[in-house]
């Protein structure tokens, strides 16, 4: 009876996930072929989108060539305050290196797709201005950020951390509607504020709430740049 029960009642949100999910691929495709759009009408060619596209693809294989994967992964894996240091100081030269070789093409390449006034406001959450500032973060104090609040497994949170924001921004483009980010109104950064509360909460509680100063990379420079600023306030 229970199991029925559960069933019955689990039945109408599975066709709600579904609908939404649908909701939101439509939504992605509409940015795509915005993006598509925008390549071409900014730099002048129908071959720029698949150019930075490919840049992208390629961007594991060059990061790739710049250090020993498995080990990097090995060490992190075994990351504890005694080989902190040892592991910050050997990785982050090498990997911030890499961050600036590999990313310049698809940097190069992104820009061309945008308008001045593109380029300022929705270029802070494109990868190539995320992952330096990212890298930064973590590098700093030999990882500080992974072991705040005395984490006991200070890699878990930040693993977690994607698997969260793919949780609370699930549904980000369809509720905004797609709108690029100057096109922000209240209801817009409404739904970008509730983001990050969502992010915040599930770090909190796996354990290390400091871990938002991640998402609050791109958060902070949306609503400073956008209307957002005068509908959230930042601490």
């Amino acid at each position: 009876i229970v199991s029925l029960a559960l069933g019955c009642s689990s039945a109408p949100a599975q066709d709600s996930y579904e609908r939404d999910s649908e909701q939101e691929l439509e939504a992605v495709r509409r940015l795509r072929k915005t993006l598509e759009d925008s390549c071409e009408s900014n730099s002048g060619s129908n071959a720029t989108y698949g150019a930075m596209m490919e840049a992208v693809a390629q961007t594991p294989t060059c990061f790739g060539s710049k250090f020993e994967l498995e080990e990097l992964v090995n060490g992190w894996n075994r990351l504890s305050n005694a080989t902190r240091e040892q592991y910050f100081t050997t990785y982050c030269p090498v990997v911030k290196a890499g961050v600036q070789e590999c990313l310049v093409p698809v940097e190069a390449l992104g820009r061309l797709c945008m308008t001045s006034d593109a380029q300022r406001v929705e270029y802070p959450d494109f990868p190539m201005y995320l992952l330096p500032q990212v890298v930064d973060l973590l590098c700093e104090g030999h990882g500080e950020i992974l072991f705040a609040n005395n984490s006991k497994s200070p890699t878990k949170c930040f693993e977690n951390y994607f698997t969260y924001m793919k949780q609370c921004m699930r549904n980000f483009v369809s509720e905004t509607n797609a709108k690029p980010r100057g096109e922000f109104a209240e209801v817009e950064c409404r739904v970008l504020e509730r983001s990050r509360w969502c992010v915040l909460d599930k770090l909190t509680n796996c354990g290390n709430g400091d871990l938002i100063k991640v998402f609050d990379i791109p958060y902070r420079s949306v609503v400073e740049q956008t209307a957002c600023r005068d509908f959230i306030k930042q601490s």
